[in-house]
C-alpha cells in the first residue's frame, strides 16, 4: 500500500518536479565547462538523508540556497517535495535508503560513499591531525562531522569550483573560520605545493578525502596524487571511490558515460582494473604507488568473478 500511494503522489508531483528540474538544470548548463556539475549529485543526495533524517547534515541544508544550483527553487520544488513523498507514504526507495542496502545498486552509490567514507574519518582522525578534502567542491564534512574535532581543516579545488562554494558560504552564513581554502589547478600544479603555501605541515599526520574524483582524471594524475600521500608521515591514509576499469569498458559504462556527457557535459576517464581477484588487484596497485591497501569494498556486484561497477579504498602510508 506505501509503494502504491508512494507513485501515487509522484505522478501528482510531476508538474512541480519538473519546474524544480529546470532550476537545478538551467545553472549546471550555464556554468559547463568552468564549474563542476557533477559536485551536485552526492550534496543532493546528502540533502536527501538530512530530510530523511536518516543522516544529519544541517551544514548542507544551510549552504544549499547559496549554490546556483541548489537554489531555494530546486531545493523547494524538487529536493524537499521529495523527501516529503516517503515521509507521508512510508516508502523510502532504495536510492535515498540509509545507510544503503548490499550489494550496492548505482542508485544508492552516494550513499555507500557517505557510509564507508564517514566511517573511516570517525575511524582514523585523531586531535593534532590534519584532513585535507581534496576536490571538496561541496563537500560539507568540514562544518559538521569535522566541525568539533582538534584537526587542521583544509579544502583544496580549482578556483572556479572553490570560488563558487566560498560565495555560498558567504551568502548563507555558514561558519568556516576553522577551514583554510586553497586553490589548485590540477593539471599544473602539485596539490601538495599548494597546501605548503597555507599553513599545511607535511611532517603531521594526514587524513586525505578523495571522493567523486578518481573516475574523472588521468592515471597519471591518479597515480602522482597517491604517491604524494605516500611521502606524507606513516600513519597518513588517503580514502577515495572509484569505478572500475571493466564497468567503464562494458555497456552498463557507455551508457552511464553518455548519460554523464549529456547532463554535465564531463566524461569518464579513469577506472581501477579488478577482475579476478578485487582486492588483490587494487592492493598490487596501491603497493606500487607506496601506499598500503588498509580496507576496501566493492560496489555493486559482490560475487567472485562478477564485475562490480565501483569501489571504496582505504589506504595507509607504511611505516618505513
Amino acid at each position: 500500500m506505501s509503494l502504491f500511494c508512494y507513485v501515487l503522489f509522484n505522478v501528482l508531483m510531476v508538474p512541480i518536479y519538473v519546474i524544480g528540474l529546470g532550476f537545478y538544470m538551467v545553472p549546471i548548463l550555464l556554468a559547463r565547462g568552468r564549474v563542476s556539475g557533477t559536485a551536485y549529485e552526492p550534496f543532493t543526495g546528502r540533502l536527501l538523508y538530512h530530510l530523511l533524517g536518516t543522516r544529519p547534515d544541517a551544514a548542507s541544508l544551510q549552504l544549499a540556497p547559496g549554490l546556483p544550483a541548489a537554489n531555494r527553487g530546486t531545493l523547494n520544488l524538487l529536493v524537499r517535495p521529495m523527501a516529503w513523498v516517503s515521509r507521508v507514504t512510508g516508502f523510502v526507495p532504495k536510492a535515498f535508503l540509509y545507510p544503503p542496502l548490499r550489494p550496492t545498486s548505482e542508485g544508492a552509490m552516494v550513499g555507500a560513499r557517505c557510509e564507508f567514507l564517514d566511517k573511516a574519518l570517525r575511524d582514523h582522525v585523531a586531535a593534532g591531525d590534519q584532513v585535507v578534502i581534496l576536490g571538496a567542491g561541496w563537500d560539507t564534512r568540514a562544518y559538521g562531522l569535522l566541525a568539533g574535532r582538534d584537526a587542521a581543516l583544509f579544502e583544496v579545488d580549482a578556483l572556479a569550483t572553490q570560488a563558487v562554494k566560498r560565495a555560498a558560504i558567504e551568502k548563507t552564513g555558514l561558519d568556516a573560520l576553522h577551514v583554510t581554502f586553497v586553490t589548485c589547478d590540477f593539471n599544473r600544479q602539485s596539490w601538495l605545493d599548494a597546501l605548503e603555501t597555507h599553513g599545511f605541515d607535511p611532517q603531521r599526520c594526514t587524513f586525505v578525502l578523495w571522493e567523486g574524483v578518481t573516475m574523472y582524471l588521468e592515471e597519471q594524475a591518479i597515480q602522482s596524487t597517491l604517491r604524494a600521500v605516500a611521502t606524507l608521515p606513516p600513519g597518513s591514509r588517503i580514502a577515495f571511490d572509484f569505478f572500475t576499469r571493466e564497468w567503464i569498458d562494458g555497456v552498463a559504462g557507455r551508457m552511464g558515460q553518455w548519460a554523464l556527457v549529456a547532463t554535465y557535459g564531463e566524461s569518464l576517464a579513469f577506472g581501477f582494473s579488478v577482475l579476478p581477484d578485487f582486492e588483490g588487484r587494487l592492493g598490487a596497485y596501491m603497493a606500487e604507488q607506496g601506499l598500503v591497501l588498509e580496507n576496501c569494498r566493492p560496489m555493486g556486484d559482490e560475487r567472485e568473478g562478477r564485475v562490480p561497477y565501483g569501489g571504496l579504498a582505504v589506504a595507509v602510508t607504511p611505516e618505513a
